[in-house]
This record gives structure tokens, C-alpha cells and sequence, in this order.
């Protein structure tokens, strides 16, 4: 990379062809994304992209054939890798799976002619089965690729559209302006990367089979998120409110502080203005606690409600910025710790949205 960009600023120097090295720039994108994986090659891509931006109006490049075209190839390229490794993973797994049933099935009838009748009508109950869980991952897949295109779009138009402002007009623009511009190229190219974390921890979630539990301590994990909500929470003037005392609960701590993480985010994005954030614990008495998180929102409506939790859903896209992965890493996270999700709400209210955790000391 550092080669690539020293030859293309030498190249721009003395007037030499540079649109070949513009080339060498996406085969390399590429590269890394086949060998090291999705990461490192949209890495590489925002690298490439400052350069090419820095380098266009450095030398005052064509903007649409030199600056904007190469920095959306830079993503492009960069975006197939991931996708299709796992896409071809999932896919040999599935396959794999499906083949070795389909061989017990019929090892099984023809062990045991008498039960004929029986292993057919389980073999159809399996298949259908079978049926209704590939079509329920085609239409994920499906609703996968649109999110993925949706919330990647705006980044990139807005990195698009900052370009082309600076193309025009950069010469009559302050040094303090500029820096302006391209921090919020920077922060744009980050949330794109922020994007593509938050797909990859969807994956990685759905894919581990268990995790080793442990007890919680959940001021530390409230803390945390916290931390890594300071930028929105002092933006917004939100106030979370939490209890003096937690009851005992066991979960994965990594996961439990993404399902705040999400359900604090999305208070602060559809609660009130400011937003009034509660965060409490309830014992079920059946072993398990609710943890839940509670707004000053407008609430929602049934239908809304129903919508909830299911894959890449994202309520009144226009109100709030943001990508509808949230309640879809919650769902599956709490699956894989044997919880439960939901949410409480009514126009006008409010919503508390929850997930349960087994507590300690009960066998569970």
C-alpha cells in the first residue's frame, strides 16, 4: 500500500499514466480480502479511498473517473470476500448436514423393514422441516443483501457528495474547512466499517455453537456501555437511571453487554428529547430475570410490536439514523443463551424492551 501510494504520487508528479496503479490499488483490496479475510480488505479500502480523495484534489483529478469511480471500486471489491466465504461456508455445512440424514434415513428403513410406514412419515416431517428452515434462511439472505446495500449506500453518498463539494470549491474553502470536509469523509468511511462489524458479529453469533457461561457483573457491563455510547449519550442529554442492587444472573458477558448496547442505542434514537432511559432487573420466579431497559419514546403500535426482532428490521427509517442489525444480533444472541426477548409498549408511553437470564443458584 505504502508503495503503491509512494509510485502514485510519483506518477501524478511527473505527469506519467496513472490510472494502472488506480488498478493495482483494487487487485491488491482484493487480495487481501481472499487471504486475510473481509476486515483487513475494508481497511485497505479506506486507506485506498483517502489516498485516491488526497491524491485527486492534491492534482486536481477528474472527479467522477478518477476520484469518485475508484473509491467505490475500492469498496466493491472489497465487499465480495466476506460475503461469499461465508455464503460458501454456510452453504457446504448445510449440504453436509442434509446428506448425512437423508443417508440415516435410509439406512434406518432398510435395518428395519417392519417400521416402514413409520420412518416414511418421519422422513417427510423432516424434510418439511428442512423446507421451511431453507426458506426461512433464503428470505434472511434476501433481507441480508438489501440492508447491506441500504445502509451502505448513504455512507458512500455522502462520501461522494463531500468530494465533489471539495472538487469544486476547495480553493475558495479555509484550511478549517477543509479539515472539516475530510473528517466527515473519515467518520462516513468508520460508520462503513462499523456496518460491516456489526454483519460479522451477526454471523459470528448464529455460527458458535455454545458459549461457557458465568456469573454477571452487571455494573461493570452498564459501565461499559456507557463508554461506548458516551459520543450519542452527551449529544442527546439521555439520562439512564439503574438500580442500587442487581439481582445474580449468569450469561456470556461479551454478548449480554451487546444486548444493552443495542437496547440503550435504540432508547436514545426513538426516546423522548432528552431521552429518560431506565435500566432495572425483574425476578420471574421461575428461575429466570428479566433485564430490561425502559424509555420515554412515543411508543409503539401493535403491528409495530410485531415486527420487532425479526431480521434486518428497522422502524421509522427516516427519524433516526442508523442500521437495522440491532434487535436481530439481540434475538440471536438470546437464543443462544436459552433466553427470551420481547418488548411491553403502548402509543403515548413508552416501550420496555427485556431479555431474561437464568439466575444464580437454580439449577439452570
Amino acid at each position: 500500500m505504502i508503495c503503491l501510494t509512494g509510485l502514485l504520487f510519483h506518477a501524478l508528479y511527473n505527469g506519467d499514466y496513472y490510472r494502472n496503479l488506480l488498478f493495482m490499488f483494487h487487485i491488491g483490496i482484493f487480495s487481501v480480502g481472499l487471504v486475510l479475510g473481509f476486515r483487513p480488505a475494508i481497511y485497505c479500502a479506506i486507506a485506498t479511498s483517502v489516498v485516491i480523495i488526497g491524491a485527486g484534489f492534491a492534482y486536481h483529478l477528474d472527479i467522477s473517473n478518477d476520484i469518485v469511480i475508484p473509491t467505490f471500486f475500492a469498496f466493491a471489491v472489497a465487499l465480495p470476500s466476506k460475503v461469499v466465504e461465508q455464503l460458501i461456508e454456510q452453504s457446504t455445512e448445510e449440504l453436509t448436514a442434509l446428506n448425512l440424514r437423508l443417508e440415516k434415513l435410509v439406512e434406518a428403513r432398510t435395518a428395519e423393514l417392519r417400521a416402514e410406514v413409520h420412518e416414511r412419515q418421519r422422513a417427510q416431517e423432516a424434510l418439511l422441516e428442512r423446507t421451511i428452515e431453507l426458506e426461512k434462511r433464503n428470505e434472511e439472505l434476501e433481507a441480508y443483501a438489501h440492508t447491506v446495500a441500504h445502509d451502505l449506500k448513504s455512507p458512500l453518498t455522502t462520501l461522494v457528495g463531500f468530494s465533489q463539494l471539495l472538487e469544486k470549491r476547495h480553493s475558495k474553502m479555509s484550511e478549517e474547512k477543509l479539515i472539516e470536509y475530510y473528517n466527515v469523509i473519515a467518520q462516513h468511511a468508520r460508520k462503513i466499517a462499523d456496518i460491516v462489524d456489526a454483519l460479522l458479529l451477526l454471523a459470528n453469533v448464529r455460527k458458535v455453537g455454545s458459549v461457557q457461561t458465568e456469573p454477571l457483573d452487571l455494573p461493570r457491563l452498564i459501565e461499559n456501555t456507557r463508554c461506548r455510547l458516551a459520543d450519542a449519550l452527551a449529544e442527546s442529554q439521555a439520562e439512564i437511571i439503574t438500580p442500587d442492587e442487581w439481582l445474580p444472573v449468569i450469561g456470556y458477558p461479551a454478548w449480554v453487554e451487546e444486548i444493552l448496547v443495542n437496547y440503550i442505542s435504540n432508547a436514545i434514537k426513538y426516546g423522548g428529547r432528552p431521552p429518560y432511559i431506565e435500566v432495572g432487573m425483574t425476578n420471574l420466579g421461575n428461575g429466570y430475570a428479566r433485564l430490561w431497559v425502559r424509555d420515554n419514546g412515543k411508543g409503539l403500535t401493535p403491528e409495530e410490536q410485531a415486527r420487532l426482532f425479526t431480521p434486518f428490521t428497522r422502524l421509522n427509517q427516516t427519524a433516526a439514523p442508523g442500521y437495522g442489525l440491532g434487535l436481530s444480533i439481540v434475538q440471536s444472541i438470546a437464543e443462544k443463551l436459552n433466553g427470551q426477548v420481547g418488548v411491553e409498549s403502548e402509543v403515548g408511553k413508552g416501550s420496555t424492551f427485556y431479555f431474561t437470564l437464568p439466575m444464580i443458584g437454580t439449577g439452570d
